[in-house]
């Protein structure tokens, strides 16, 4: 797919979204083309297969979760605990459970409560921890968890099963009152009963819940372009139409990215837009549409500048949590490994993935040679080890510039998109689209001045949290 395709369909999709505010229809997750990636973008371009295939999967998913709804267990929520602020993060990895910062908010729910803002996180869980047992560290802590369920009650369930049918009909008529390509909206209407969409409305729906209880006046969501963010907002509103709500930027904005473009009416979007630095702040000025107020918060990302020592060469290997992209990058340098004995690599993983999940899908794992090794350890460990970072749409990238690794970019062919994450920096980097390249940029020196001028980018990408922006704009 083309550039300019991915643009048609993100303002066509844009057009049904514009026209229609039900909740119902904004869930549908094919709805919303958060970035022209190629693991997001092959949903646009389905097999005839797959028509008929995936509404028997959405089907029997959803039959799935109708019977777990039988026997959900309620949040492990005191419903006596009252928070001004709710934060919505994400639960990804188990070693989260034994620590009191958040994995992307850091220690700032901890700050506002210190401040004297009552705080609680309400985690996605994408690990299906047993939602009903917390962990020691959780249950001494300040900050009250609660860990959302992967189904509704069992009548919330039957409910959500039927509104979405009755949405449906209004989904067609809005396609054909706009005399939209039914090429292009065809799949959006298989997608309205998607495990996505579904998903989406139940995280929404707990949050309104949520809100009630604990009587919250702020929601700060983790803010990617993703269905459910949407939702969120509405729903919070909807259970108090006086919150103010904070969209925050945590992670990269890619080149092209749908978020900063779209224009979605007030009650799904965030009041306020919080960055992790002044990089993104500066992207979202200059192209957001329909939100006025942006401002830099910072990241628990931010780490002090420093140079890695290491002398050896070797090379990083980071993918985003996608097996396609580990796969991609782990041939690539599988092949060069294989020619280049003197030249070591690291493999490491998302810690969405494992490795012993993802040797069992792939047959590259069998007889590594000598110069690869598959890291478990910390990041920061293994930037140490290494000169240079090898990378596609991993925002980890970021923290190794700021350590002076040598940043090399793998474009796997010519007409695919751009999924920098520091796309808008060039100097001392390599862009790489053969073995050969990656030669010519493996032994390529970068000088001192274009080391800081990367971590200098780093710097600004990741600034130190300042909680006195969110404080001003709570106060007003």
């Amino acid at each position: 797919m083309k550039i300019e395709k991915y643009q048609e369909i993100c303002k066509i999709y844009d057009q049904i979204l514009i026209n229609q505010s039900a909740p119902e229809i904004v869930a549908n997750q094919y709805l919303h083309p958060i970035k022209p990636h190629p693991e997001s973008i092959k949903n646009y371009n389905l097999p005839r297969f797959f028509k008929i295939y995936l509404p028997l999967r959405f089907l029997l998913i959803e039959i799935i979760r109708i019977l777990q709804s039988i026997f959900v267990k309620k949040n492990n929520f005191n419903n006596n605990f009252k928070s001004e602020v709710l934060f919505v993060s994400h639960l990804t990895n188990t070693k989260q459970l034994s620590e009191d910062d958040d994995a992307y908010f850091g220690g700032l729910p901890n700050q506002l409560f210190d401040q004297g803002y009552k705080s609680s996180i309400a985690l996605i869980n994408a690990i299906n921890v047993k939602n009903h047992k917390p962990s020691n560290v959780w249950r001494r802590s300040k900050v009250q968890r609660i860990v959302l369920n992967s189904t509704l009650t069992f009548l919330s369930e039957i409910s959500l099963c039927v509104a979405q049918i009755k949405s449906k009909k209004q989904l067609n008529y809005i396609i054909k009152n706009l005399k939209i390509d039914t090429l292009i909206t065809k799949a959006a209407l298989i997608y309205h009963f998607s495990s996505g969409t579904f998903a989406a409305l139940r995280i929404a729906i707990q949050i309104e819940n949520i809100v009630k209880k604990t009587n919250a006046k702020y929601i700060i969501t983790t803010y990617e372009g993703q269905v459910w963010e949407c939702l969120v907002y509405y729903y919070a509103r909807k259970a108090n139409p006086n919150i103010k709500c904070f969209g925050y930027q945590h992670s990269a904005v890619f080149e092209h990215q749908n978020l900063i473009r779209r224009t979605l009416t007030s009650n799904y979007i965030p009041d306020v837009i919080l960055t992790s630095g002044s990089i993104a702040k500066n992207l979202f000025k200059q192209r957001l549409l329909n939100i006025d107020k942006v401002f830099c918060l910072g990241s628990s990302r931010h780490l002090p500048p420093s140079f890695s020592s290491c002398e050896v060469n070797c090379c990083l290997v980071i993918p985003e949590g996608f097996i396609t992209e580990c796969l991609v990058l782990f041939k690539i340098s599988l092949n060069y490994a294989k020619e280049h004995q003197n030249q070591k690599f690291i493999w490491r993983l998302h810690p969405l993935l494992s490795f012993d999940n993802l040797i069992k899908t792939s047959s590259i794992f069998n007889n590594l040679p000598n110069n690869i090794y598959l890291s478990k350890g910390d990041l920061d460990i293994d930037i140490r080890n290494c000169n240079s970072v090898l990378y596609r749409g991993s925002s980890a990238v970021v923290v190794a510039i700021n350590a002076g690794l040598k940043p090399i970019y793998y474009q796997s062919s010519l007409n695919e998109f751009n999924i920098d994450p520091i796309y808008q920096f060039q100097e001392g980097k390599s862009i790489v689209k053969n073995l050969n390249e990656l030669r010519v940029a493996l032994s390529k020196d970068v000088d001192q001045v274009s080391r800081q001028s990367l971590q200098d980018f780093a710097q600004d990408f990741y600034m130190p949290f300042n909680i006195d922006n969110l404080l001003k704009e709570m106060i007003v």
